[in-house]
C-alpha cells in the first residue's frame, strides 16, 4: 500500500476513499479548495496528491503537488500531527515520485510571513530561489478570502519560491 513509517503512520497517495475528509480538512484550513499560487488559481480537487494515515486510519498530514515541463510542484503541504516526520515524509514521497518522473527540481511557494516554511524546506535541503514580489495582492484579486496578515502579524505582500534540485 504505501510506505511505511516508524512513528505509526503510512503515507499513500490520496484516493476516492479519501477525498472527501481531505476536502473538509483543506477547506477548514485553507477556505476553500482552491488556492491562488503565483498568478493563477489551482482547484486542488484536479491534482494528485499523498496523505499521511495513522494506524487508526486517520488522516494526519496531506500533500497536493502538480508535475509539468519536467519540475514537480508542491501546491499544498499541512500536517495536522506536529514533531512526528509526517511532513516530511510527504516530501519525501513527492522528491521520489519526482525522481521516477525523471523531473529535474522539486519546488514550492510560500508567503513571505511563513517562517516555519523557511526553516523547514531549508533543512530539508531546498534553497530559497525567487520572491514573487507583491504577488499576494495579485492572488487576492483570484482569491478574496486570502487575509491581509498572516502569522505573527506580518502583512501577506510575497510568495517566496524555494527549490530542490534533482
Amino acid at each position: 500500500m504505501g510506505d511505511k513509517i516508524k512513528a505509526g503512520y503510512e503515507i499513500i497517495p490520496l484516493s476516492n476513499y479519501y477525498v472527501k475528509d481531505v476536502e473538509r480538512l483543506v477547506t477548514s484550513s485553507w477556505g476553500s479548495f482552491k488556492i491562488a499560487v503565483h498568478r493563477e488559481l489551482y482547484d486542488l480537487r484536479e491534482l494528485l496528491g499523498f496523505i499521511a494515515i495513522s494506524d487508526e486510519q486517520k488522516i494526519i498530514g496531506y500533500c497536493y503537488y502538480h508535475v509539468c515541463n519536467n519540475e514537480c510542484e508542491i501546491m499544498v503541504l499541512e500536517s495536522l500531527r506536529s514533531g512526528i516526520g509526517a511532513s516530511t515524509a510527504l516530501i519525501e514521497s513527492v522528491i521520489k515520485l519526482a525522481r521516477d518522473k525523471n523531473c529535474t527540481r522539486v519546488h514550492l511557494r510560500t508567503s513571505n510571513d511563513n517562517a516555519h516554511a523557511f526553516r523547514f524546506y531549508q533543512r530539508r535541503g531546498f534553497t530559497m530561489c525567487a520572491v514573487g514580489w507583491n504577488y499576494m495582492d495579485r492572488a487576492r484579486k483570484l482569491k478574496p478570502e486570502i487575509p491581509m496578515i498572516g502569522d505573527d502579524e506580518i502583512p501577506l505582500l510575497h510568495e517566496i519560491e524555494f527549490e530542490l534540485i534533482l
